[in-house]
């Protein structure tokens, strides 16, 4: 089967998940106010303790892709359980060989009566009565010698079944750490979005500054002064939502990973600045070459193809229910001969025995219509599941794509609004644009920001999900 891919080290594998190579941190391009630690919320009323995340021993506060995923295959109930259920489905295959070894028992007994005399018996002897004693050894065996192909049959089913089971704990880890990775760079983008936020009530508070300058120059009034204040207020609104949104996002990834919510467990930004470079080591495939890649990776894919396989043999098992079956037996055994349970006579057997069914009442011919329809239904399912993966594949190919592209159109978006706030600023210094230009100048780097940072993490969300649809994420850790 595939039992190679367990024997993988649990790094090597998760290596092998992410494909991803170490960038430089993501760097917003936006003036950045001093770094302090905000407190939740950054404005209206403290509220204590909600904010708190606590350190786990052996847990580190920032970590990487890697090491979210080994930490998630090591704590995650979600793994246990599937480990739990492969463990469960190699019980059928051991109990499916015990058919073709010989069965061997031992028997000892003593048995030790008493008798009252009866005078003249029946026959015309006496019957003294009085104690007996017997003693027996005796050991058997019986062999299957033909079944005309049931047992081979039921050894084949459940090795298929477990070869489903075994590609089915694969997804299952595969669909962890697609899990963890997409949590991870939800967290992330929930701590930059509070970055940002910072950045905006910064730069309308400059806004409100120069405003307030003018006014006190005499070139701007209070309705001016009002009017700037407006973007302020709403800007520390959103920074206040953004905290709210980071907290729920740290404590989505802890849970995750499978410690809890208000775990202390930070993810480390691999994204370059205003880059639209993938983090994948190779770039995608045509879509030809990646369903033919993911039909002969994807674990559910092959689950279902294993299935189809153990449904072909479980018919095979039921059509024989009519075969004649053959089995030899041998027995060799002593015993006592007297009644104080000494002399010890031995007896020994060998024989065959053939079975021929002539009449069950129809449960063959049900079983194999039973057989039937679960080998159409298997059939069924596993073109259901090609057409899932190639629907899979077309998606995140195409989501991929555009979110590449968005990167690059949200790049020059910012550099634009940049552009435009700069000129906007100078113009309205020098008294030749308006307050609502500026203002709108403003509200216009503030979208471009935030779609930025939209676009570079949805990039890393499509890159995560291309990886998942091809069934490439991530090797199996060693199974129990």
């Amino acid at each position: 089967m595939r039992s190679r891919l367990f024997t993988l080290a649990g790094a090597a594998a998760l290596a092998a998940f992410t494909q991803l190579s170490p960038h430089p941190a993501h760097a917003q391009t936006a003036p950045t106010p001093a770094a302090t630690q905000l407190p939740y919320p950054a404005y209206g009323t403290p509220a204590p303790g909600i904010a708190v995340q606590r350190p786990q021993a052996g847990v580190p506060q920032a970590v990487s892709l890697q090491q979210a995923i080994q930490i998630a295959a090591a704590k995650s109930p979600v793994l246990a359980i599937a480990r739990a259920q492969l463990k469960q489905a190699h019980a059928p295959l051991s109990l499916a060989h015990t058919a073709i070894f010989p069965n061997i028992s031992g028997t000892a007994s003593s048995t030790h009566s008493n008798r009252s005399g009866s005078g003249q018996s029946n026959n015309g002897t006496f019957n003294p009565g009085g104690s007996f004693t017997s003693n027996a050894l005796s050991a058997n065996l019986r062999q299957l010698i033909y079944d005309g192909g049931r047992v081979i049959a039921q050894i084949h089913t459940a090795r298929a079944n477990y070869g489903a089971a075994t590609s089915t704990y694969e997804r299952s880890f595969q669909t962890l750490a697609f899990n963890v990775a997409t949590a991870y760079y939800t967290a992330l983008q929930a701590q930059q979005a509070t970055l940002v936020a910072q950045q905006v009530v910064h730069q309308n508070e400059v806004q409100e500054a120069l405003v307030n300058a003018q006014m006190r120059a005499g070139t701007a009034s209070r309705v001016d002064l009002a009017t700037a204040q407006l973007p302020v207020a709403q800007a520390k609104v959103t920074l206040v939502r953004a905290q709210g949104a980071e907290l729920q996002a740290d404590a989505a990834f802890a849970n995750a990973l499978g410690l809890d919510a208000d775990t202390l467990v930070r993810p480390l930004n691999d994204s370059a600045a205003n880059s639209i470079t993938t983090l994948l080591q190779a770039p995608p495939v045509s879509y030809d070459t990646a369903v033919k890649r993911a039909l002969l990776m994807r674990p559910d894919y092959l689950a279902a193809q294993q299935t189809v396989m153990a449904q072909q043999y479980n018919l095979q098992f039921a059509k024989s229910g009519m075969y004649p079956s053959l089995n030899g037996s041998a027995s060799y055994g002593t015993a006592s001969t007297l009644a104080n349970g000494t002399d010890y006579r031995p007896s020994d057997s060998v024989g065959v025995t053939l079975s021929i069914p002539l009449f069950d009442q129809g449960i063959t011919h049900a079983q194999t219509e039973q057989a039937s329809g679960q080998l159409d239904q298997a059939t069924a399912q596993l073109e259901s599941a090609r057409l899932n993966v190639e629907l899979n594949v077309q998606q995140a190919l195409v989501n991929f794509v555009s979110a590449q592209a968005a990167v690059t159109q949200a790049q020059a978006e910012l550099s634009k609004a940049q552009e435009i706030l700069r000129a906007t600023q100078a113009q309205y210094r020098a008294g030749v644009t308006t307050l609502p230009l500026l203002l709108n100048a403003q509200v216009g780097l503030t979208q471009a920001q935030t779609d930025e940072l939209n676009a570079v993490y949805g990039l890393r969300q499509a890159e995560q999900s291309y990886l998942y649809a091809l069934g490439e994420i991530a090797m199996s850790p060693n199974t129990p």
